[in-house]
């Protein structure tokens, strides 16, 4: 039942995707290359050859870096985002974390999320809205390169029309798929934590044996926050290239990107938090109970029963020791938060990694240092 659960991969235009023969990643990377990058370049180099001028919008770095880095890793992040939901969900119901009598309960939050993702509305409306950007950006209304930009303003010509109205809105519609599928998992994840979970105290990973549920936001979060960090940092090193943008002026932007990175890939884990607290307390109780009715069988039995000669070789004292030795390392350490520290540290570095270029060019080396151990030890560049 839970084996056959699929979220990234699927949907109207997987079932496109599909029947052209497009459904393999590297091929659906090449064809988005294809597709949005290289009539740019042809473009232009035929605009260069006729009219002997260049194209501002591909002097733009993030263009380059959002359809040949960004939009490759999207695709991959969905592809991601399928199997380590699928291998989590699996795992709850193969591990028996889920009871007999939640299945109908759990496979119902599943469905509805399946049917979400089948449904054609919500791709429907994201390519409208990825089309709608386009062409505010062919008008004016939005920078010629989106959002995330580096130029402040480019000609009209086949170039700009054709990066408008196909480029941008592929990607932008690849972008907002992704965070859909995203907010399906989070749904899914909401769902389950209201349906009765046997979580283990003693478990090893000190999250009640669930910990796995973290996959998906590590596996999909790193992967995402490259891709996007990438092209934010390629736009930014373009405003400072060519504007004269100071670092100081895009420090607050950084800053709200990780955070935000951040709160996408770890608040969906959250409400396992009061499951985790009361499973916690229920084996501090138990567990702790346990080690006591133990501890006084064996004073019962060896004050006053047995002969200390049979002490050499007996198990009830290597027993005491590992039932005391699982109750200090995993009920007493047991967690309330499905993620820990190095999780965030880890996608605070995904999330940086791709500005430390411009930090480089514009620093140096020992003052990019001090900034970055600023950072991850809990201070922001100064």
């Amino acid at each position: 039942m839970a084996e056959e659960f699929r979220l990234g991969v699927g949907g109207p235009l997987h079932r496109v995707e599909r029947a052209a023969h497009l459904d393999q990643l590297r091929v659906l990377v090449v064809a988005a290359i294809g597709l949005t990058w290289i009539p740019l370049l042809l473009l232009s180099l035929a605009q260069w050859l006729i009219a002997h001028r260049a194209e501002p919008l591909l002097k733009d770095l993030s263009v380059h870096v959002r359809l040949l880095v960004t939009l490759p890793l999207l695709l991959l992040a969905e592809r991601l985002l399928d199997r380590s939901c699928s291998r989590a969900v699996a795992r709850l119901f193969a591990e028996g974390f889920v009871a007999p009598e939640e299945h109908d309960q759990a496979r119902a939050v599943l469905d509805r999320a399946e049917r979400w993702r089948d449904s054609p509305g919500p791709e429907t409306v994201l390519l409208a809205l990825a089309i709608a950007s386009g062409v505010a950006s062919l008008v004016g209304i939005l920078h010629p390169a989106g959002i995330m930009h580096g130029v402040e303003s480019s000609r009209y010509d086949l170039v700009r029309v054709w990066y408008a109205l196909v480029s941008l809105p592929v990607f932008l519609f690849v972008l907002w798929r992704s965070l859909f599928r995203w907010g399906l998992w989070a749904r899914v994840l909401g769902g389950l934590s209201r349906v009765h979970l046997r979580l283990l105290p003693t478990h090893a990973d000190r999250r009640g044996g669930i910990g796995f549920l973290k996959d998906p936001s590590m596996t999909y979060g790193v992967v995402l926050l490259l891709g996007v960090s990438s092209a934010l940092c390629a736009g930014w090193g373009s405003q400072i290239a060519l504007y004269g943008t100071t670092l100081a002026a895009l420090k607050p932007l950084l800053v709200a990107f990780v955070l935000i990175g951040l709160i996408i890939a770890f608040a969906p884990l959250l409400p396992f938090m009061p499951l985790l607290f009361v499973a916690r307390r229920r084996g501090l109780a138990e567990y702790g109970s346990l080690v006591s009715d133990y501890s006084r069988e064996l004073e019962e039995r060896w004050s006053e029963g047995r002969s200390r000669a049979d002490l050499l070789g007996s198990p009830d004292f290597s027993g005491l020791a590992d039932i005391g030795a699982s109750y200090r390392e995993n009920v007493e350490r047991m967690q309330v938060l499905l993620f820990g520290l190095r999780d965030a540290v880890l996608l605070l570095v995904v999330s940086v990694l791709p500005a430390l270029p411009i930090l480089f060019a514009q620093l140096p080396v020992r003052d990019v240092l001090q900034r970055l151990l600023h950072l991850f030890t809990g201070g922001m560049p100064g």
